[in-house]
């Protein structure tokens, strides 16, 4: 009697565990039915002509400017401030008085010196014609002509010194801020203004040594600044280091650039571009249409074929590419892509290859984001 319970038990069991295990797998497969048969979503993406470009390749640099003449002003001598002759920011000429040094006692010594010399070119000039009548020995006339030499040596000294006194421009430029005050005791050293001739300016950068025959003496750069934006400045190389640095293998290189407007500034950062000579043309698809990753770069390109209702329709390949430089918001592809392929520039994310597109005129982003703004 137990034995006829328990196979009906296990038959039960058997029997609701089988229509589990087949409702399970029947739901499954309507599952997997429904993905295969629903239709695959067109995703909307803005795309780009691959094209055929003349390539100039740039060797890029990041540099300093400094101007071609720039010092900060300071006295040889110390002194007390009698006269400031400048106004901060003006422009000076060389030789143009800036301060002037208290000299006083300078004065009051040169004029005993010149006095001393006046006595001691007298008695020379006695010695001397004492001489010719053997009234005075040889020695004495070399002792007189000694000592006219000492005071001419003091006075002359003497005078340096007051020269030093009188602060001048060493050339053209412009004055920066004025850092004395009347009535203070200068120290030698000690800055007074700072001076820069504007109208030249110099950009030091380094380039790599693989790049170092492309650079040359008098060869025409560009440059651009974050102080003004969109404006290309033009300039030339005017002198390479001979030298490698052997730790980074970066070679110094400094560049002229004119300033007559002067708008460049010395301590101005600056992007520097020196071109290289022009070579074969070469397939470009703009930046955005490439995908990097470890596993390599790829684009997706979009291909016309017939659909199963017959109608055309877009599908996205992914093709993995080569590429080389970018400039401008371009880059070289050298393998993968030709000429006249069609590429995706934005929507990747979505895509997988053999996805359906549908190409837009703008970046459906972009657009929603401006929609949201307004």
């Amino acid at each position: 009697m137990k034995a006829k319970r328990m196979i009906i038990m296990l038959a039960g069991s058997a029997l609701v565990f089988g229509g589990v295990f087949g409702f399970v797998a029947f739901k499954n497969h309507m599952i997997k039915q429904f993905f295969a048969t629903m239709p695959k979503p067109v995703i909307s993406v803005t795309t780009a002509k691959a094209q055929m470009a003349d390539w100039r390749a740039v060797v890029p640099a990041v540099g300093t400017l400094q101007a071609v003449n720039g010092v900060d002003i300071s006295g040889a001598m110390s002194g007390l401030v009698k006269a400031i002759a400048f106004e901060s920011g003006h422009d000076v000429k060389k030789g143009q008085v800036l301060v002037q040094l208290d000299s006083d006692v300078e004065m009051g010594d040169l004029r005993s010196a010149q006095a001393e010399l006046v006595l001691a070119r007298t008695s020379y000039d006695r010695s001397a014609a004492l001489l010719k009548s053997n009234t005075v020995s040889v020695a004495a006339l070399e002792k007189a002509e000694a000592e006219l030499k000492v005071k001419q040596a003091k006075v002359a000294g003497l005078q340096a010194t007051i020269a030093k006194k009188t602060i001048t421009a060493p050339f053209d430029g412009r004055l920066g801020v004025r850092k004395v005050d009347l009535g203070q005791y200068l120290q030698p050293g000690q800055a007074v203004v700072n001076l820069q001739n504007l109208s030249l300016m110099l950009c030091d950068f380094t380039v790599s040594q693989k790049d170092l025959s492309l650079v040359a003496i008098d060869q025409k750069v560009t440059m651009t600044t974050d102080a003004w934006p969109g404006v290309v400045f033009e300039g030339s190389i005017a002198a390479i280091e001979p030298l490698v640095e052997a730790k980074t293998g970066m070679v110094s290189v400094q560049a002229r650039f004119p300033n007559d407007e002067g708008r460049l500034r010395p301590g101005m950062f600056a992007r520097i571009e020196i071109e290289r000579p022009a070579g074969a043309p070469v397939v470009t698809v703009p930046a955005s249409a490439v995908a990097y990753n470890l596993h390599g770069d790829a684009v997706f390109v979009v291909r016309e074929e017939a659909g199963s209702d017959g109608k055309t329709v877009s599908k996205a390949e992914r093709a993995v590419v080569s590429v080389g430089d970018r400039k401008d918001g371009l880059v070289v592809i050298k393998s993968g892509v030709t000429a006249g392929d069609v590429v995706v520039t934005s929507g990747q994310v979505k895509l997988e290859h053999g996805s359906l597109v549908q190409p837009a005129a703008a970046d459906p982003l972009k657009t929603a984001d401006a929609g949201a703004v307004r």
